[in-house]
């Protein structure tokens, strides 16, 4: 097997130079216009958050999409305490910022030069930018050719070919995020280092770009330029992309809906089981049982929709990216009589779904309380617990939308929640449901700011009760609190109480400042903000 895709890919190179694709050339027409990113990140013991992480070096590409901007992975950027990039013709590195808020939905972010001077630098050192430009319908068809360039095993800038094999939808299982995706897929080599890199047609323009999303052997996956066109555009002209949704949560006909609703056993389309309040959907007049036949002239069957130009995709890939404001014709079919509606996207206000996962646009919420090191569960913190060979994915199943779940990630020694431990009560992993009575489904600082407040104003009652999972409720001494939180300070020099201060400023990224680390109002020390390479 392996021979015979290696013989056919042979057969291809034959056959595309036959036809006078010089890659070499367009090799060399887009280096001006590409870079290799290196990122200095923090590393995190999630399970034990207040532990300051350890420095590491992580390396991706770019591109220009005109003389200031470059785009790239959102995960490449990811945590970053500085950026640098370096230009195909020297090893020299030039200090970049964000230019706007990453995307982790879509995998993308945009960067800029610290200032004008180090931009200056970069165009005297390298020569002229030469930004790329986003690729044609018609150069993104499957069977095309596609040339894969970056810094993937490499020093250098190179380049691995082959074809755009189809469109398709797929789900990031690896990273386990929110949002189902399409995808491009290749049989060009995406290797390590060529995450943010581009993929570009034979006539030099940007097809799709590399990305980290499962795949497998002669399998790349690229985020399509249609996709990385519309979603960079808006976090340019808005400093983020702006989610917009349908309020349409719907199904596909089945046999037992199409007896139900009374149509035919021909008849395609998606039933509209639920319309949420105040959304675009509700506003144009969409209702319960409705059944949509077509998205923008699109008729939808199956889930699906043929694109003229790529084939068939999921009927969401017309919506996933759509702009507030964009107007969307609907074709459904009500009680048998057929009828077209606009329907105007707006902002999504709908809470998340299952388990957040940790990133630039949230920082997970943590706190410490008797020797209890409580954290907010997210998908980054399940995998760890994974790793250590304890599985606690049920927890999934207790994840309503807008809530936050709470678990004990470790315990500290020598405090109270470290004795029941001794005498055989294992605290470890557990869901923490509620502290004094009050539960934990929004904030945990908020509880333990009212706390601590109460100590510090000698109205706190003697004792505190946790509760947690299989029924289990303890106490701890209040009079011993001070003295836990003390004795975790003296090993973590960074762990403060706050309770004094009690409004806390959600951490965000605003000029060029760094506010690093989980966010907790009274335990984690807000460090003083200082120039960073890394922030606009």
């Amino acid at each position: 097997m392996r021979i015979s895709s290696w013989f056919f890919s042979f057969l291809f190179l034959l056959a595309s130079h036959a036809h006078g694709v010089d890659w070499k050339d367009a090799k060399h027409e887009a280096s001006s216009g590409i870079v290799r990113v290196y990122v200095i990140h923090e590393t995190r013991e999630h399970l034990k958050p207040y532990r300051q992480g350890d420095l590491a070096q992580r390396m991706g590409t770019g591109f220009f999409i005109d003389d200031r901007t470059l785009v790239t992975n959102q995960h490449v950027i990811e945590g970053a305490r500085s950026i640098k990039v370096e230009g195909v013709r020297s090893k020299e590195k030039f200090a970049m910022r964000l230019a706007s808020k990453p995307s982790i939905r879509f995998d993308l972010a945009t960067l800029e030069f610290m200032d004008e001077n180090e931009r200056e630098r970069f165009q005297r050192i390298n020569g002229p930018i030469g930004p790329l430009d986003w690729a044609t319908w018609d150069e993104a068809r499957p069977g095309g050719e596609v040339a894969v360039l970056g810094f993937g095993n490499s020093e250098k800038l190179v380049a691995t070919q082959g074809i755009i094999s189809s469109w398709e939808a797929r789900h990031d299982l690896y990273q386990r995020r929110l949002d189902h995706v399409t995808l491009i897929r290749t049989d060009a080599a995406v290797n390590p280092g060529n995450s943010g890199g581009p993929a570009i047609s034979p006539e030099g323009r940007v097809i799709g770009i590399s990305a980290r999303y499962g795949a497998g052997e002669n399998i790349g996956l690229l985020i399509p330029f249609s996709t990385a066109k519309q979603v960079v555009s808006v976090m340019s002209e808005e400093g983020q992309f702006i989610k917009t949704n349908t309020g349409v949560i719907s199904y596909n006909l089945n046999p037992v809906s199409r007896k139900a609703l009374q149509v035919s056993a021909e008849q395609a389309g998606l039933v509209v089981s639920h319309v949420l309040e105040n959304s675009p959907a509700a506003t144009a007049g969409i209702k319960r049982w409705d059944i949509v036949t077509a998205v923008d002239g699109h008729a939808i069957e199956h889930g699906e929709i043929d694109h003229p130009v790529i084939g068939k995709v999921p009927w969401w890939f017309v919506v996933n990216t759509a702009a507030p404001g964009t107007e969307l014709k609907l074709d459904i079919k009500r009680q048998g009589v057929d009828s077209t509606v606009n329907l105007v996207m707006k902002p999504t206000e709908i809470p998340r779904i299952w388990l957040p996962t940790e990133g630039a646009d949230y920082p997970l919420e943590w706190g410490y309380l008797g020797g209890l090191v409580i954290t907010e569960v997210t998908r980054e913190l399940l995998e760890k617990v994974e790793s250590t060979g304890n599985w606690r994915w049920d927890l999934v199943n207790d994840a309503a939308p807008g809530k936050k779940i709470f678990m004990v990630s470790s315990i500290e020694p020598d405090t109270q929640a470290m004795s029941y431990s001794e005498y055989g009560l294992d605290l470890l992993q557990l869901r923490v449901l509620a502290i004094d009575g009050r539960p934990l489904e929004d904030s945990l600082g908020g509880h333990l700011d009212r706390l601590y407040a109460s100590i510090d104003q000698g109205s706190a009652p003697p004792f505190v009760t946790i509760e947690l999972e299989k029924h289990i409720s303890i106490q701890f001494a209040t009079d011993q609190l001070v003295a836990d939180m003390a004795g975790l300070e003296d090993r973590f020099p960074g762990i403060v109480r706050r309770a004094i201060q009690p409004i806390y400023e959600e951490a965000t990224m605003q000029g060029n400042r760094n506010t690093r680390g989980a966010s907790h109002r009274w335990l984690h020390k807000r460090e003083e903000t200082r120039e960073l390479d890394s922030q606009p």
